[in-house]
Order: C-alpha cells, then sequence, then structure tokens
C-alpha cells in the first residue's frame, strides 16, 4: 500500500503519509446518479439498456483486479432518499456486484490525517501520532469512520471476543464464519433499508432516517443565507471571497479536529498554528480535502444567482475526500464543468468524468 498515488504528488499539498491507499489498481468513485443507472441495467429495466455493455466492462475491470468501485458515507446518505424499497434492493445488488462494499473512510478522518501532516509540518510531530488506517475499507461502519469490529463483552462490561472466539464450540474458524457471514448481511440491509413493517417498529422508539439528510438542507441553507450576506458586501465577489469561505470551512467543518491536533502539539493559541508563516490563510490549502471544498463553494458564490440545493452540499462533501484520492471520479454534469474549470483534476492528477459512456480505459 503506497501512502498516496504517485501521480498525485503536487507540491502545493501535504499529503499524509498515514493513511494509505492501495497501489497498482485504479480507484474509481461513482456517485449515486451512476449507481442508479447501472442498478437499471444489472436489474433489467428499459432505461438502463444503455448501460449494460458499461457494466459488462466494468464487472470485467473488477473480475481482474484492475479497479476497485467503492462506495462512501454520502453514497449510504443518499440513498436514504430513496423510499421504493424495489430501487434499494436494485441498488445494492449492483454495489454488490460490482464494489463488493468496498467503501472509502469518511471526510472526518481523512481530514484529521490531512490536519496531522499539515502540522507535523508547520509545527512539529504529535507525541501521541494517530494511527496509521487505510483510505479504503470495507462495509458501512468503515465509511462512517469507525471500526466495524464485532466484540463480545461480558456481564462486567470487560472485552472477551478473543476468549469467547477461541471456546467457540464450531472453532474459532466457525466464529469468523458467522461473523462475517452477519456482517455481510447487515450491509445487505442498510443499502436496502427496513420493510414497510419493519420500518413501523423501527419508528416507535427512535428510527428517524430523515434526521441524517437534514444536514444537507440546513447546510445549503446556510450557504444561500450567506449569498444573501454577500449580496450586501459585492466587492466580496470580486475580492477576497476565498478567505471567507475558508473562515467558514474551519469554522463549520475542521474547527474541533484543528483543536485536538494543535492541543495534542502544546498549541492553545490558533494564531500561533502558523507563526511565522508568509501566508497563514492559504496554509489549510495544503490540505487536499480543503482545498476541493473551499475552490469549490468559492466558485459557485461568485455567482450572485446560484441557488444552493442539498444535492450540491452533498456531491462537495463527496467531492471533498474521493477527488483527492481516487483515480477516476464520475459525478454529474454540473459538478464535473466546475472542478474542469477551477482546474481541480489538474492540481490531483484525477480524472473527472461526468457519464459511464467516458470510462473506457480501466485495466
Amino acid at each position: 500500500m503506497n501512502s498516496q498515488h504517485e501521480g498525485k504528488k503536487h507540491a502545493r499539498y501535504c499529503w499524509p503519509t498515514t493513511l494509505h491507499r492501495p497501489a497498482d489498481v485504479q480507484l474509481v468513485y461513482l456517485d449515486l446518479n451512476h449507481w442508479i443507472n447501472l442498478a437499471k441495467a444489472l436489474s433489467g429495466h428499459p432505461d438502463g439498456r444503455r448501460y449494460q455493455d458499461v457494466l459488462h466492462r466494468l464487472l470485467r475491470s473488477a473480475e481482474r483486479g484492475g479497479a476497485i468501485f467503492p462506495i462512501s458515507h454520502s453514497i449510504y446518505t443518499e440513498i436514504l432518499k430513496i423510499g421504493d424499497r424495489r430501487r434499494r434492493s436494485d441498488l445494492r445488488k449492483v454495489i454488490e456486484c460490482l464494489g463488493g462494499f468496498a467503501v472509502v473512510t469518511s471526510r472526518a478522518v481523512v481530514a484529521t490525517h490531512e490536519i496531522e501532516a499539515l502540522f507535523d509540518r508547520q509545527i512539529g510531530p504529535n507525541p501521541n501520532p494517530i494511527n496509521e488506517m487505510y483510505y479504503l475499507d470495507w462495509g458501512i461502519f468503515r465509511a462512517l469512520g469507525r471500526s466495524g469490529n464485532v466484540q463480545v463483552f461480558d456481564p462486567e462490561g470487560e472485552d472477551v471476543t478473543s476468549a469467547t472466539r477461541q471456546s467457540f464450540s464450531g472453532g474459532p474458524e466457525e466464529f469468523d464464519r458467522i461473523v462475517n457471514e452477519h456482517m455481510l448481511e447487515l450491509n445487505r440491509q442498510v443499502l436496502e433499508g427496513p420493510t414497510a413493517e419493519e420500518e413501523a417498529d423501527f419508528r416507535a422508539p427512535d428510527y428517524r432516517p430523515e434526521l441524517v439528510l437534514e444536514q444537507y438542507d440546513l447546510e445549503a441553507a446556510a450557504e444561500n443565507e450567506f449569498a444573501r450576506r454577500l449580496d450586501q458586501e459585492p466587492r466580496w465577489r470580486k475580492g477576497r471571497l476565498r478567505d471567507v469561505v475558508s473562515a467558514r470551512e474551519i469554522a463549520f467543518h475542521i474547527n474541533s479536529i484543528v483543536k485536538t491536533a494543535a492541543e495534542e502539539r502544546g498549541v492553545e493559541a490558533f494564531e500561533d498554528i502558523f507563526r511565522g508563516v508568509n501566508d497563514p490563510r492559504r496554509a489549510f490549502d495544503a490540505m487536499p480535502s480543503f482545498d476541493v471544498s473551499v475552490t469549490l463553494k468559492t466558485a459557485i458564490h461568485r455567482n450572485a444567482q446560484h441557488q444552493w440545493k442539498n444535492n450540491h452540499t452533498h456531491d462537495i462533501h463527496a467531492l471533498a475526500y474521493t477527488l483527492p484520492y481516487c483515480d477516476v471520479v464520475v459525478t454529474d454534469r454540473e459538478m464535473a464543468a466546475l472542478v474542469r474549470r477551477t482546474k481541480l483534476d489538474q492540481r490531483l492528477g484525477t480524472s473527472v468524468l461526468n457519464n459511464l459512456e467516458e470510462l473506457t480505459s480501466l485495466p
């Protein structure tokens, strides 16, 4: 495993050496709309006929080990919008068939490793260094940035997983098989969602999947409110707009991670983090995921007529932690055009497409 793809070592970025991505294989990230088209092709839906050749090509590439097609936390979240369980079942089948529930780790995990790399360079090494980990993993828990390991506890709260595994009646291998089987079924059920009867039972206590989606609506509303403030001070759109967007990005998305990383190094005042740096306002741009998010938001806010919707916040969240670390990203037409216009694809060495038919050069 390499710390980062060799083609992504742009001098402007401080790549984390503690976040490893696979070597000798292409990571191809598809947004939900493209997974839906592939699901239609796999299920035999009439609208999926045009994508059947593409699906077969991608399946051959996956079988040969030339490419991996991971999903992300953003995909799991967007699927919650789909109320039709049959459609969700079709999605689950194509994701399992093509990607095998491979996932990329969460945006918070990526940001944590990037901040640690940046602070190692600017302040000094963390006396309590974070654990190295893989950017690519498996299953819903890893997509959320959690361990996902099955643990067994005794009545006193002691972890007895190892002892239980060794003493299992069918042997350790059978214990592992059962655990893996149940984890696979859990991942299937998460994507397919509950049946109507199950949902009624789940909602009785506290099952509220719509609350997960609310954060994207709230974020879109906040961006629209910010846009209206820019309308009152139009000089910002022509001037240091990126600085303002960067400050908002730090405050809303990485402030707690920055604070923890600084305190671990004995730095308490924010202004001391980049003391002596020529342009501290742009220091965080060395973080690839931060640069992606701020660049896209700044470009959108230049347009006073733009109306933010929750799909914009979804897309930017997803691109922030996939564009820097995947080899190919297939997103929608609007975002693909924006990425190319801002030259993020060139800076990051990532191929950005907006339709599946363009996926023609996979190994």
